[in-house]
């Protein structure tokens, strides 16, 4: 089951211009994240590395630059990553919307296959690959349970 948008942290977005875009190249794609403050880095590539806290939860959406375009899209597939841990890779919640959790500490990188069908045209297919820098995890204090704040 997929964790729900409403309960993310960390957002990360690929941007894909469809006139730009070829099978297999990523000519025409950008990530971004809404973490550059707290140190992602490569920001507009398709390198991005997200800094996050261990616990995040995160949302990637799939957008075009056009708005007018009729194409469509898609994310396939997430590879598997050290930094998912247990909760395994994210879980679809739209066609181009998938969230997940990091569990791990640690540089990890993982990849991410989308699906772009442009009406009358073949559809094309193009992987990312991004990474995580996670350090330890967030305050306990914001995990703790009730009862604990209480005593």
């Amino acid at each position: 089951m997929s964790i729900p948008i409403s309960s993310a942290s960390v957002f990360i977005q690929i941007w894909v211009d469809v006139n730009a875009l070829h099978n297999g190249s990523t000519a025409g794609v950008y990530l971004v994240d809404n973490n550059v403050n707290g140190g992602s880095t490569n920001e507009g590539t398709t390198t991005l590395q997200t800094e996050l806290s261990q616990g995040s939860n995160v949302c990637w959406s799939l957008l075009n630059i056009d708005p007018n375009s009729k194409a469509i899209l898609s994310i396939a597939s997430f590879s598997n990553s050290s930094a998912f841990g247990a909760s395994g890779t994210p879980q679809q919640v739209t066609p181009t919307q998938w969230t997940g959790q990091v569990q791990a500490a640690g540089q990890a990188g993982y990849s991410i296959t989308f699906n772009v069908q442009i009406p009358g045209a073949s559809g094309i297919t193009t992987t990312v690959s991004p990474s995580f820098n996670v350090t330890g995890a967030a305050s306990t204090a914001s995990r703790a349970p009730l009862h604990a704040a209480a005593s």
